[in-house]
């Protein structure tokens, strides 16, 4: 199933979608109130981030977090991401009253029923399997989303559900995460994909627990490592929002060494680790780097080497005696 990825990169079919379930519109009190609370992106979409780390924490240790010596970030704008907080609508002018049925309100607003998600369901499911949405419901669902399916957003989505897999979502990923993100309708589920990658962008350690989700996501069925070229694929597509300095570096040299066929887990894992600690100059080959880190920095650094052998060579080229000499030579030769 990982080639996919691949699959998505032809045209989407044109039939048109079912009818879409629509949410159902705040007040214009609310809605002011929403657009003036800096607080609601993460508190709306926090749970995407606290799902990864619990569900980070029940895992054992991956090889690169005993290298890496970083701080997690907190959250973007420093607002409470557990559910249902609201203590920033206690700086809001009104009525104890008031506020009281605002903030009850605004709750209830932001519970979906199983019912609704449900229906949502049945839009995009396959119609030979109930169970499933599959390639054409997921390319529908990215029409109505309006996203490619190879885009950014889409693996972010696939995140946020804890997709098993790609180019399929279960009946419970589909439910049960969209209940987590407190979204039910296309509207919301786009709103709370766009916060969650503005937090991607920022929060080095929620980012960390994407990119690590991104290798399992690409997984062939029983296989424990990723095809380079699924591997390549994949960097790319996480590395949208925020590409490493010698990224580019690190595609050329994969691709000019065809032995190189496979990327295990630890490999993928600490890739970022290397990026974030580490440049061609500082690079300390005696830490527990995986060797191919060795061999990219040992390509770049004879790479540099050669370029500036070549520049060397331009400037004698360049040196007016030697000039003087090839033209005293020319000379002669026309005479």
């Amino acid at each position: 199933m990982g080639n996919c990825l691949k699959c998505f990169q032809s045209s989407s079919s044109s039939s048109a979608a079912p009818t879409l379930p629509t949410s159902q519109s705040l007040p214009n009190a609310l809605q002011n109130l929403n657009a003036n609370n800096s607080c609601q992106a993460a508190t709306s979409i926090g749970n995407c981030y606290d799902i990864a780390l619990s569900n980070a924490n029940d895992r054992p240790r991956e090889t690169d977090e005993l290298l890496s010596n970083r701080t997690p970030l907190k959250p973007a704008n420093n607002c409470d991401t557990k559910r249902n907080s609201f203590k920033s609508l206690g700086l809001l002018n009104g009525s104890a009253p008031t506020m009281s049925e605002i903030i009850t309100t605004v709750k209830e607003s932001m519970e979906v029923s199983h019912q609704t998600l449900n229906k949502l369901f049945e839009v995009y499911k396959d119609p030979d399997d109930e169970d499933m949405i599959l390639t054409d419901g997921i390319e529908r669902l990215c029409i109505d989303l309006n996203y490619q399916p190879d885009e950014f957003a889409i693996l972010v989505l696939a995140w946020c559900l804890d997709a098993s897999q790609m180019c399929r979502f279960t009946k419970t990923e589909f439910i049960d995460g969209l209940h987590k993100m407190r979204a039910d309708t296309i509207e919301n589920i786009r709103l709370r994909l766009e916060h969650t990658i503005e937090m991607l962008k920022v929060d080095s350690e929620m980012f960390k627990q994407l990119y690590r989700f991104t290798f399992r996501f690409g997984l062939e069925p029983d296989q424990r490592v990723l095809s380079l070229e699924m591997a390549i694929d994949l960097w790319k597509l996480v590395f949208t929002v925020q590409t490493p300095d010698l990224f580019s570096n690190w595609v050329n040299f994969l691709d000019k060494h065809p032995n190189i066929r496979r990327i295990p887990k630890d490999t993928w894992n600490m890739y970022l680790n290397f990026t974030e600690q580490c440049d061609i100059d500082n690079y300390d080959d005696t830490e527990a780097w995986p060797s191919l880190f060795d061999d990219f920095v040992e390509y770049e650094k004879n790479r540099a080497l050669e370029m500036v052998t070549v520049h060397d060579d331009d400037n004698n080229n360049d040196d007016p005696l030697q000039c003087h000499v090839k033209a005293g030579g020319d000379m002669r030769h026309v005479s």
